[in-house]
């Protein structure tokens, strides 16, 4: 099974070799999820919590501003089986980071109006070199669909 540190690791793994050009303007976590049969990842921008009353002080609100926000990935825990390849979870990573470097659940300038798009976050990976794993993904969410087909037609 992998865990939590294997989780980490494929993060900076995919940080460094796709998106190392991309400025990273907040911390960014990642952890197993629940398992989900149809959302294999999501992010969201975790901001700091208290002082909402308090928000009409400017001098509140700078203190507030110091503290930094954090993107926060998450991934299905069916990833966590060693029978899903490699690659669909590093293709899931990809796709949430390619959401944080447009701008959705971080702090970087949003880019386009709508996350998914036109298909931007397939261009995105292809413009990127990762066409492998969009591949490998696809394969194996084709296979993974007919399974769930299967069960439910019993």
């Amino acid at each position: 099974m992998r865990d939590e540190k294997w989780l980490k690791d494929q993060l900076d793994f995919l940080l460094g070799r796709y998106f190392s050009n991309i400025e990273v303007s907040n911390p960014i976590e990642i952890k197993w999820g629940r398992e989900a049969k149809y959302r294999f990842g999501s992010i969201r921008l975790l901001k700091p919590r208290g002082l909402r009353v308090l928000r009409g002080f400017r001098s509140i609100r700078r203190i507030r501003e110091d503290q930094p926000q954090k993107s926060i990935i998450t991934i299905t825990s069916m990833f966590r089986n060693e029978a899903i390849p490699a690659g669909v979870v590093h293709y899931t990573i990809t796709h949430e980071l390619c959401h944080y470097a447009h701008g959705f659940s971080s702090a970087n300038k949003q880019m386009f109006r709508h996350p998914h798009h036109g298909g931007v976050v397939n261009k995105e990976l292809k413009d990127r070199g990762a066409e492998e794993l969009i591949a490998v993904f696809k394969r194996w969410l084709k296979e993974y669909r007919h399974e769930i087909l299967k069960t439910r037609s019993k």
